[in-house]
Formats: structure tokens, sequence, C-alpha cells
């Protein structure tokens, strides 16, 4: 019997009294701090005083594009349904333990910022630093954000802030690494989030039309570590039919793949790839152009580039405000091999009629080590402690935030990722597999986050270049985003 048939009663179980959590869990960045942590009753405890706040209130600013968008901080009163009650229930506890234990009162402001990146949000916290007036503790912008207000002095290094310990497993381990400057991180994702988890990338494929095509089994392609660029995009250019006959291929048709230019940073990240690293002396660097991602942008121009077989979101932003609803439609319908998008994506899967699978992206070439997974920095949350805060109540927040990111481990986490996640977004094990090869194999590309040159957005209007010029597309920007990194770096040293 399937293990999900198998699971079911503890999926009950799981809606109801929320699972503790496992000794040997490993799937925080794929790193495993076990020794370092303190685990009772099977639950995980934070390594903090005891205190009494006396109802002080602790507040989280958050951010997003909708009015009524669910919060991942608070409970939802009257949620729009796009939160699972599982997962609404358990942060509803955790916030109550947390409170109960520390005798506080946890809050949220919201900011909608349609532009999400340098915008609404970035501006209020800039404006609110600069009169040092402020009413919350923590900041939640986007990835994006976090940069942008790091670079510019308005965020407290975490790694200094009192009892927040960042090496504890609710706090993801790649990321850190990947965002630490000179031993300085200034904003972080872990457990005390889901968005940003919903942010990673993913792609779902069907299986009916894997049958019909006679086509490899992709779980088994990526078990054997021959989950290729090749592999799939031949696989995608199996299918093509212009179904209405109007000479061309667009969501109203079938095809192979459709995704939008978000591919890009997911496929090169995939690849192994990146447009910045940290470098042996703790500072960022440009890694961005060498033989081997020459050839790798290359090889995804194969995809992006074939309008007869893969369709992009962004030619339908003159249709719809979010063109992502117009090309899910296709796969969703049973007309499409392949969607490429965010793990958030699978909730709105539950009405296809087809079976379908979830997917890592696929690796270069087989020579290639392991999979990689990109959180996207435009949807996905970080957190964060302004400048505007007084340095006396860093011992506070501290404690506070320390306390939530344990619960959210104990609760939230487990009601998200093996609940909501695996057993209501998924129909066999085998994608159970693959999200967490996923969620193991997922990071960042701090190149992208802190965009220097413009390199986020060149990486992805490469789509629409032609095959062997990303060399002198890359000179063209080189200059700029090589100074513009030197002031960056600049301004981390001058901190010191």
């Amino acid at each position: 019997m399937k293990r999900r048939i198998c699971l079911l009663i503890s999926l009950v179980m799981l809606c109801t009294v929320f699972l503790s959590a496992c000794n040997d869990r490993t799937d925080n960045g794929g790193k495993d701090n076990s020794e370092t942590v303190s685990i009772e009753d099977g639950l995980y405890v934070p390594d903090i005083p005891e205190r009494n706040y006396d109802g002080r209130t602790f507040t989280f600013l958050t951010c997003g594009v909708n009015a009524d968008a669910d919060s991942e901080m608070v409970y939802n009163q009257d949620g729009n349904e796009k939160i699972a009650t599982v997962v609404n229930d358990a942060i509803a506890e955790r916030n109550r333990l947390v409170a109960e234990r520390l005798n506080v009162e946890i809050k949220e402001q919201y900011v909608v910022d349609t532009g999400r990146k340098n915008s609404e949000f970035a501006n209020t916290v800039r404006t609110d630093v600069s009169a040092g007036a402020y009413e919350y503790q923590v900041i939640v912008p986007c990835i994006y954000d976090g940069a942008t207000l790091a670079a510019s002095g308005y965020l407290y290094d975490l790694l200094g802030i009192p009892y927040l310990n960042m090496s504890q497993p609710w706090w993801d381990q790649t990321f850190n690494e990947e965002l630490t400057i000179n031993n300085k991180l200034y904003f972080t994702v872990g457990d005390l989030g889901t968005i940003n988890k919903s942010a990673t990338a993913a792609m779902m494929f069907n299986k009916n039309l894997i049958e019909q095509y006679d086509l490899d089994n992709p779980y088994e392609l990526v078990k054997e570590k021959k989950w290729t660029m090749d592999r799939a995009f031949e696989m995608a250019k199996s299918i093509s039919s212009d179904d209405n006959n109007d000479g061309k291929i667009d969501y109203n048709d079938s095809m192979g793949w459709s995704g939008q230019l978000d591919d890009m940073w997911g496929l090169f990240y995939a690849s192994g790839e990146k447009i910045g690293s940290i470098g042996s002396d703790g500072y960022p660097i440009l890694t961005m152009y060498n033989e081997r991602s020459t050839g790798v942008i290359d090889k995804m121009l194969e995809l992006v580039q074939d309008k007869n077989h893969y369709i992009s979101a962004n030619d339908y932003f003159d249709q719809a405000q979010w063109p992502a609803e117009l090309t899910i439609k296709p796969f969703i319908e049973g007309r499409c091999l392949f969607f490429s998008a965010l793990v958030m994506h699978t909730s709105e899967l539950k009405e296809m009629e087809d079976d379908f699978g979830v997917l890592p992206l696929p690796m270069y070439n087989d020579s290639q080590d392991s999979y990689h997974s990109l959180i996207n920095p435009w949807v996905g949350n970080c957190f964060a402690v302004p400048v505007s805060v007084n340095e006396g109540e860093l011992e506070f927040i501290g404690i506070v935030l320390e306390a939530l990111g344990a619960e959210s481990r104990n609760h939230v986490y487990e009601a998200y990722y093996e609940v909501a996640l695996k057993y209501q977004n998924t129909r066999d094990d085998d994608s159970i597999d693959m999200l967490d090869t996923i969620f193991t194999s997922r990071g960042c590309d701090i190149g992208i986050i802190y965009a220097w040159g413009g390199l986020d957005v060149e990486l992805q209007n490469m789509a629409y270049k032609t095959p062997g010029s990303f060399t002198s597309t890359y000179e063209a920007v080189k200059g700029m985003a090589e100074s513009q990194l030197k002031t960056t770096v600049d301004f981390y040293k001058d901190l010191d």
C-alpha cells in the first residue's frame, strides 16, 4: 500500500493536533544542526532566558501586493482561503505559546506594496528610520528589499542581536551562508514564514501526457541524476498544436512547456551557476560569466525561444494583470506537458482532472553533482530588524524572535510542509520525494538579490537575444555591475 494511504490517519491527526518535530530532520537548507539543538519531548526548545514582558507588544511590519492578502505572522480571522486552515491554525498556536511563555502580544502592520521592489514598503522603512519613529520591531520585506535596505544602512546585523541564534534549524542555513557578508547577516528566511518556502522554484508535469506520448518517467530521471535540460527540453518538444488554428501557439493551444521569464533565473540557478557568490575574503564577487555559464545560457535559449513549444506569461501582460493565471490554464486543462512556476502554484491544481507530479528544475547536464532550487527574491519574503529600533530593545527582539522561530519549527513547519504542501497539494509519494529534493537544494543568488548592474534583469532579457550574444551582453554592463558591487563591498567594509 502506498505511503500516502498509510499516512491518512496521521494526516487527520496533523490537522487537529500539531505533530512534534522529528529529531533527525535535516531538511533546513540541507544542513544538520542536531548537535546544537535542544529537544524536549520531541519539541525544539530555544536557548533563551525566562522573561515576563507584561503584555508588551511585538509587531511585524509586513507587505504584499494585495490589500486582502493572508498573513504568515498572525492568525487570519477572515482568510481568503489561499492559506490552508491547518497552517492558519498552526500560526495561531505558535503565537499563543510564545505569548503565554513571554507575556507578549504579537501584532502585524501591513503595507500594500504594488511595486514590491524598492517601492512603498522600502520607502516606509526609510521614512520611519529618518524620522526616528516606528511602531514595529521586525520588518518582513521582499528579499530584494532586504538587500536594498541592508546596503543603505537601515538594518541591524542579525548575528549581533542577543539570543538570536542563526545556526538553529528554524533559520535557513543555506540562505544564511549565501547572504552572510564579512561575518554579518542583515536579513534571513526560515520557518517563521511560509511565503519564502512557497516562493521556491519548481515545475509540474502532466502524467497523462507522459503516458500518451510514451515519454520517459521524469521521477526516475530525477532519481538517476539524468533529469537534465537536454532531456527535459526534448520531452517538451513532443507537444505542439495550434488548437484554435490562429497560426500561433499561445495559452489557448497545446504545448510542451508553459512558464515565464523567471525561468531564466530558475534554470540558471538550477544549473549551478550564479550571478554572484561570496568570495574567499567574505565579500561578494561576480560569478555570472564563464565558459560554462555561456553554454548554460545558450542551452536555456533552446527552450525559451522555441515559440512552438514554450509560452511565457511575460508575453501576456497586455491581457491580464497577473498573466500566469492565463498560462497555468493549459496545464490545468491537460493541454501542456510541463508548467514551471513556484511551489505555491501546486495549490492551484486541486481541480485539475489529469494526474500531475512535482519536479525540481533540471540540471544543466549529468555531470552536475546535485539539483538547485531558487527562492524567488521578488515573491519571497525575508526577516530583518530596522535600525529605527533602539539598541536597548535588541535583547527583547532576539528573545521573542528565537521563541517564535522554535515554535514555528514545531508547529508551522509541520502544518505547512508535511500537511498542506505534501499531503494536500500533491497526488503521489514520488512528488513528496521530489519536494524533499527541492527543499534540501533551495537557496538564493546574491547577485540577483543585490541586482548589481541590473544583471538580474539582463539575465531575464537574454530570453529575447540571439544565441551566442551572452558575451557581448555581459561586457556591455560589466563595468556598471563591478562599480555597483564595489560600492556595496566598500559600504560593508566601512562598517568594521
